[in-house]
């Protein structure tokens, strides 16, 4: 073969290298890509069978949501409580109604402080107030009881002390009155012997003798074996 023929082929055969060269080139970066996006499709895809679920953000935004609806009641009950307190301490207190008839009772009387007391606690208040020589307030209830319970165990005793009032503060004469009534009206009690005994001790202090020693006389002989008999006999043997 010439030369030149053979120079010509040798140019051609360049030419043809050139043409396939680009067409290899993209073959070969397609192939590329192909596998770089199997590469990545594996990557970014992965097995999500084997991964666990996790939870933990669901369930704190539940308590979250939880303690906000708490707080927010919490804080309606506050609310009511300090309106309802305003409400009942701006309120005036209820008055007091007495009936029509009756007038409010005076507390400083000792009837208004004792007239819820059972017979016993007024009798031993009269008592007490007695012996604390609060003789005014003492009368008052040893009156009261006398009007209230006239049938008690203890009426003669609260009669008797009555008159022993009327006795203490000089008023002889009354003490005498209520004395000889406390006898008509109990004559069979406890209180009668002694009743008998300060009646003819009011009449001396009223200088009346007669009446005096006609009550010393009874108490020796209605009841002779008594303390108040004794006392009795006493009195009319300084008169002898």
């Amino acid at each position: 073969m010439p030369a030149s023929i053979q120079h010509i082929l040798r140019i051609a055969l360049f030419f043809l290298i050139l043409s396939l060269t680009p067409s290899c080139g993209s073959l070969k970066i397609y192939k590329r890509t192909d596998e770089g996006q199997a590469q990545d499709t594996k990557t970014t895809l992965p097995d999500t069978t084997s991964v666990p679920i996790d939870t933990s953000l669901d369930q704190d935004i539940r308590t979250r949501h939880l303690e906000e609806k708490i707080n927010q009641i919490e804080n309606r009950i506050a609310l009511l409580e300090k309106k309802a307190y305003s409400q009942t301490k701006s309120s005036p207190p209820p008055k007091q109604a007495y009936p029509a008839s009756s007038a409010k009772p005076d507390q400083s009387s000792p009837s208004a402080e004792t007239g819820d007391l059972d017979p016993v606690k007024l009798y031993k208040k009269g008592r007490a107030l007695l012996l604390e020589r609060n003789i005014s307030m003492a009368q008052t209830l040893f009156s009261d009881f006398v009007k209230k319970f006239p049938d008690h165990e203890l009426a003669d005793n609260a009669f008797y002390w009555l008159g022993e009032c009327s006795y203490t503060t000089g008023n002889y004469e009354t003490a005498a009155k209520i004395f000889k009534e406390l006898v008509q009206t109990y004559p069979k009690g406890q209180k009668v012997p002694d009743a008998l005994l300060k009646t003819g001790y009011s009449y001396i202090s009223i200088d009346d003798v007669n009446q005096a020693n006609h009550y010393f006389k009874q108490v020796i002989r209605r009841y002779p074996f008594s303390p108040a008999a004794d006392k009795a006999q006493q009195k009319l043997s300084l008169k002898q």
